[in-house]
This record gives structure tokens, sequence and C-alpha cells, in this order.
């Protein structure tokens, strides 16, 4: 498949996630066979008022591509500027925050705010897509809140400012996360646009991901909280999702073996300490319905040595069988 002027392989993308989906995440993530990855999300505030904490959210390796820098923003002019910031950091493509529902973020009229005032992401997308060389794609979310739908009219205003694909997660800013995503947005989507659409919400088996691509027609589905502690889903999608749920998943031991290799890519990237506290929610999620897990959890979660959390890992492993 060609999307964002890219031959890709296979039909599951990694959602961005702030806090979680850092470096040794996506590339646990590709390796797992994940076609895109995407960065967390950078703001183009900080980018512009030279946050060196927001730069360093842009850093990826080669081994992550392909790879697009999703930023986040309400001035039209500040996320022009900063997606030439991102385009100066060479990743695949950028990606425009639509949806994104968290307070902080919509309180500053980002993220899913955008959807409330089209004509404000009319001017973002026509002046991000003018202002960089590197396809534009952007995510949206049905609407900002339940009976007043914007997806279809968002979608058809991104096409013609020169955005190149579409993410749309199929729940209202209202909704947040709860509730079951409504896949029929995505298939009106799919069939108001010409350009890529990547459908969203509630594809967590292999299963869920094949039906959404039947029953919306979308070219791609992405992942979020189906790859918490699952990052292997990918390889259950890809590059053949006919299988759907016949690719059985991995055993209790190669699931703690993969959260290892997880650990182990945390500690190439980041500082011991750091990798300590921030592993301590993948390995909850990796080890989630696993006997004995929540006595592990509240032993492991007061080491402070990472050789000592792997070493237990190994321990509680070896007492799985």
């Amino acid at each position: 498949m060609k999307i964002l002027g890219l031959d890709i392989e296979g039909r599951a993308v990694l959602a961005p996630m702030a806090g979680i989906t850092d470096t040794p995440f996506r590339l646990l993530a590709r390796e797992c066979g994940a076609s895109l990855v995407f960065t967390e999300l950078v703001s183009a505030d900080g980018l512009v008022r030279n946050s060196e904490k927001t730069f360093k959210l842009m850093d990826f390796l080669p081994g992550e591509r392909p790879i697009g820098i999703q930023l986040f923003g309400a001035d039209p002019l500040i996320m022009a500027e900063a997606a030439r910031f991102a385009e100066s950091r060479k990743p695949d493509w950028i990606d425009l925050n639509f949806g994104c529902p968290a307070k902080k973020v919509v309180r500053r009229g980002a993220g899913a705010a955008v959807l409330t005032d089209l004509d404000r992401l009319k001017q973002i997308a026509g002046r991000v897509a003018s202002a960089v060389h590197l396809p534009v794609s952007a995510k949206i979310r049905s609407g900002w809140e339940e009976g007043k739908p914007v997806a279809v009219e968002a979608a058809k205003i991104l096409e013609s400012e020169g955005i190149a694909a579409i993410t749309v997660h199929a729940r209202t800013r209202q909704a947040g996360f709860k509730g079951r995503a409504d896949w029929s947005v995505i298939q009106e989507v799919k069939e108001a646009v010409s350009i890529p659409v990547i459908g969203n919400g509630d594809a967590t088996t292999a299963g869920e991901a094949e039906r959404m691509i039947r029953e919306t027609g979308c070219d791609l589905v992405m992942i979020g909280r189906g790859a918490l502690g699952r990052p292997w889903i990918f390889s259950m999608i890809n590059p053949a999702p006919g299988r759907g749920d016949s690719a059985a998943e991995p055993g209790f031991g190669e699931r703690i073996d993969i959260c290892l290799r997880h650990y182990r890519l945390a500690l190439q990237h980041n500082p011991a300490s750091r990798v300590v506290k921030e592993m301590r929610k993948h390995i909850a999620w990796y080890i989630k319905s696993m006997p004995g897990a929540a006595e592990f959890r509240k032993e492991a979660f007061t080491l402070t040595d990472p050789d000592e959390v792997m070493r237990r890992l190994e321990e509680f492993k070896g007492r799985l069988g």
C-alpha cells in the first residue's frame, strides 16, 4: 500500500500516546510489525518557545521509520512555524492533532477543541501544508459532543487544504475513551474523501482490526490501548489481516521475554532512574492476568535497581512454568 508517499507493508499502525510511545516503545512496535509509528504529541507552542524538552520529543532513530511527528496547537501561524521545525528533523511526514480530548490540551483551544471552529481547522491545515514539503496528515474525532458530528465536514475541509491522509477516532471529545466507538463515522469519512483514511477506536484485537477494515473500508487501522502490554498485536494483524484471531497470543513466558526486551531498549535510550519509574506501568500491562501478578507488582515496584527488576522478572517467568 502507498500512503503519505510511502510504500508500506501491513495494515496496522501505532497510535501516538503521550507518556507512552517513546523511542523504545516505537522501536519495539516496529519490530513487532507496526506499519507506521508517530511521535508523542508535540506542542507547537513549546517548539516556537525553544523548549528543550519539547524538541526532545521529536527525536527518533532510523529503526523507527516510517515515522511522523505529531503536532498540536491552536494558532495557524504558530502551527506552521512548528511544522517547519519538525520538518528539519527529517521525519517521513507531519501529523496534526485535532482529536486529543485531554483537558490540558483542549483548554488551550488545541486538540479536539479545533473541531468546534472549522474555519480555524481550515486555516491551520492550509498554512501547515503550505509551509512544508513533507506530506501532512491529520487526526480528528467524530465531533466535540454527542449528537453533533462534524467528522465528514472536517475531513472534506482537510482534503481541500492539501492534507494527505486522515485518521478518524470514532468517538466524540465528550465521550473520551468511554463507550463503544461508532465505526460508521469512519465509513462516512472514507466515502466522502479520496485520500487514505485510518480508522481508530476499539480495534484491540486482530479480529477487531480486520472487522474495522471490512466494515468501514478504511485503509489502515490505528492501534492505541490495544498495544499496551501487547505490542505483538501488530504481528497478529500484519502483514496478513485475513488471519484474524487465528494467530495465537504469546504465552506468559514469551510475554515476559518481550517485556524484558522493552526494558533493555528503554535502558539503552534513557537514564536508569527514569526507566525504573516509567517501565512500571508497562510491566503492569505485560503481566496483567498472569497468576501472581498483583503480588509481583507489590514486590517489584519498590525496587530502584533496573538489573534487580529484570532479575525478578526472570524469576517470575520461572515460577509461571
